[in-house]
């Protein structure tokens, strides 16, 4: 799905409200803002449905930011939202033991306490705790980058947000790249620059 800013233009809306500000424009700065934000991003897209409800006509331009027949299924975008970010590979804690040579006694305890330190991303999912696989398979300087990532960003508290950020295209970069991605390909400077940035924006 296509996310658009406020300056990308919807035309002019019939409506302008006493701030000079449209409804769709209004909602529009909305979204992207939320999309900035990584403890934000799981429910940009249920926010914006919950503005939309009960006063969009089917031509109105917000239409182009989603599908209209999901508008009131708040349920159903948080849920693909959350599945979206399953679908990436994701292991057990057995299972990164096993295939990073993690030499742990338990390795369900030791990948806890890292989560609960915000340096290692564990996501909870009908009672079970899955580690996207990215936080172990980058190597050296990419898997440092991602444990002070986890950290700085809030993984203690918002897994899932911060897991999105992570696996999500990150519209600051030109060509729109994750920032796993990035790392994957030795910009980490880059990713650098992306975490100062998206730091300073949540203190803001």
């Amino acid at each position: 799905m296509a996310h658009k800013t406020a300056g990308s233009g919807y035309g002019s809306d019939p409506q302008p409200q006493r701030s000079g500000v449209s409804d769709h424009e209004f909602i529009a700065r909305m979204r992207a803002e939320l999309y900035k934000r990584p403890s934000m991003r799981l429910v940009a897209d249920r926010v914006t449905h919950i503005m939309l409800a009960g006063r969009i006509d089917r031509d109105d331009p917000l239409l182009e930011l989603i599908e209209s027949d999901d508008i009131l299924d708040e349920k159903t975008v948080l849920s693909d939202a959350v599945e979206r970010i399953l679908s990436f590979p994701h292991l057990s804690a057995r299972e990164v033991a096993d295939n990073y040579d993690k030499n742990w006694a338990n390795p369900s305890d030791a990948l806890r306490k890292l989560s609960a330190k915000g340096e290692v991303i564990g996501l909870k999912r009908a009672g079970k705790f899955r580690y996207p696989e990215f936080q172990f398979s980058l190597a050296g300087e990419a898997n440092q980058v991602v444990r002070e990532g986890n950290v700085a960003l809030g993984a203690r508290d918002d897994p899932w947000g911060v897991a999105s950020w992570w696996l999500s295209p990150n519209p600051s970069t030109a060509d729109r790249k994750s920032p796993v991605q990035l790392l994957d390909e030795g910009s980490f400077d880059v990713v650098r620059a992306l975490l100062r940035a998206e730091i300073a924006d949540d203190i803001a």
